[in-house]
């Protein structure tokens, strides 16, 4: 039987649609507004989660990356800097990034803003920033094995630039690629930072030099994720403060699911205002081993 209600929002690709579905021939699960091929509706499977479908026997797609977790709202907004890094050679304006994200230019200002404590021009500035060094750029990367999981670790000649888990290597490269496009990539010795990283996840502190890239907000977000203490939370609103804009409870948080480099940018401190883990980029469960293994 084909879902009647759900189906139709997949065929316009539903950006604001709050389900998964999956698809047998391929074992793949999206989001409704994934871009790929539409699907045989008779081969569809629906979950309302991505841990759902996960349950079910289905991977992750690679281009949507429902695995993400984040709300539709925040997808959009992922969707918009994916166009900008995409044509980060040429300067995009208010209108044609409005096209593309079938907003008026006011409300997707509004959103963008919200979301990234930052416009989308001053986006593209940070990105055009980012690009100046990264072109003939090497970065050395390595699996580790850790208590919360197996991950990747990654550095430049300025020091740790990415920290990630996941059981699939593939994946984890994969991501690497996508959060570093410019970059020369390579397979090499990264011993003394994954031991950084089993260090900070045993004790909770950090002295390894970090190459950390983003945007202004993003930058007071993280430094004050570092300045928590080990055993200690913060919510999204104390972030947001310490970022300097207490309304910007919406960007702390996004800020946190932006952040490249696990445990030793402690984003697994943030939690929502009434004690709830909230969101994590890698997982509730490797959230919940790292606050355990702190307050220890």
């Amino acid at each position: 039987m084909i879902d009647t209600e759900r189906w139709p929002l997949i065929v316009h690709r539903d950006r604001e649609a709050n389900f998964f579905y999956a698809v047998v021939s391929t074992g793949v699960y999206c989001r409704p507004s994934c871009p790929s091929r539409r699907p045989n509706p008779r081969n569809v499977r629906f979950f309302d989660s991505s841990v759902e479908a996960e349950a079910a026997g289905f991977r992750a797609c690679k281009r949507c990356q429902p695995a993400d977790r984040l709300e539709p709202r925040t997808s959009l907004v992922r969707d918009i800097c994916r166009f900008l890094e995409a044509n980060a050679d040429r300067r995009i304006s208010l209108a044609e990034l409005s096209e593309f994200a079938s907003l008026s230019p006011f409300h997707l200002q509004r959103q963008f803003r919200a979301e990234l404590g930052v416009t989308p021009r001053e986006y593209q500035a940070a990105l055009r920033s980012r690009q100046e060094p990264e072109p003939n750029e090497v970065i050395t990367w390595g699996f580790f094995e850790s208590p919360p999981g197996a991950g990747l670790v990654a550095t430049s000649t300025r020091g740790v630039c990415a920290v990630s888990f996941g059981r699939d290597q593939h994946a984890l490269v994969t991501w690497l690629k996508n959060e570093f496009p410019y970059a020369q990539l390579q397979p090499g010795v990264v011993t003394e930072a994954a031991a950084e990283v089993l260090h900070t996840i045993d004790t909770g502190h950090s002295t390894v030099p970090l190459d950390i890239r983003g945007t202004a907000f993003q930058h007071k977000v993280w430094n004050a994720l570092r300045a928590i203490p080990p055993g200690e939370t913060r919510s999204y609103e104390q972030l947001a403060a310490a970022a300097g804009n207490s309304s910007a409870v919406r960007a702390a948080g996004t800020a946190c699911g932006a952040n490249r480099i696990a445990v030793l940018i402690p984003c697994h401190r943030a939690l929502r205002r009434d004690g709830g883990l909230g969101g994590y980029r890698w997982g509730l469960e490797i959230k919940r081993h790292l606050l355990r293994q702190e307050r220890e």
